[in-house]
C-alpha cells in the first residue's frame, strides 16, 4: 500500500472516530461498552482534535512529500494509542479497547511501513 493511501485511511478512521463521538456520542458509546461521562465536553473536545487529526492525515495523503514529518508521527501516535489502549483494556477496561488499540497498532505498522519504503526510494 503507497504512502498516500495509507495516510488517506489512516484520515478517514480518525475523521469517522471524531465523527461518531462529536454526532453519535451514545449511540457510539453503547458500540463500544463505555460510558459516556456525566460533563462530555472533554470527551467533545477528543473528538473534535480526531477530526482536525484526520484532515491533517488526509492533506498529507495528498502529497506526502511536501509533508514528511506527517508518516513518522503518525506512526508513533499509533502505536502510543495502541498502548494506552491495551492499557486500559489490562486494567479492566471494556473489550472494544483492544479491539481499538489493535487496529491502531496494524495502522501504526503499515504506516511506518509504507513511509520507509517511500524514503527508501
Amino acid at each position: 500500500m503507497t504512502l498516500a493511501r495509507v495516510l488517506a485511511l489512516g484520515g478517514l478512521y480518525d475523521l469517522l472516530f471524531g465523527v461518531a463521538i462529536v454526532v453519535f456520542t451514545r449511540p457510539a458509546a453503547e458500540l463500544l461498552g463505555i460510558r459516556v461521562p456525566d460533563e462530555p465536553v472533554y470527551l467533545y473536545l477528543n473528538g473534535v482534535f480526531l477530526l482536525i487529526l484526520g484532515a491533517v492525515y488526509i492533506a498529507a495523503s495528498r502529497d506526502p512529500e511536501r509533508y514528511p514529518a506527517v508518516p513518522p508521527i503518525a506512526a508513533v501516535g499509533r502505536l502510543l494509542g495502541c498502548f494506552l489502549f491495551a492499557w486500559v483494556w489490562r486494567g479492566g477496561g471494556p473489550p472494544a479497547f483492544l479491539s481499538l488499540g489493535l487496529g491502531d497498532l496494524a495502522l501504526g505498522i503499515v504506516t511506518f511501513a509504507a513511509w520507509r519504503r517511500a524514503r527508501l526510494k
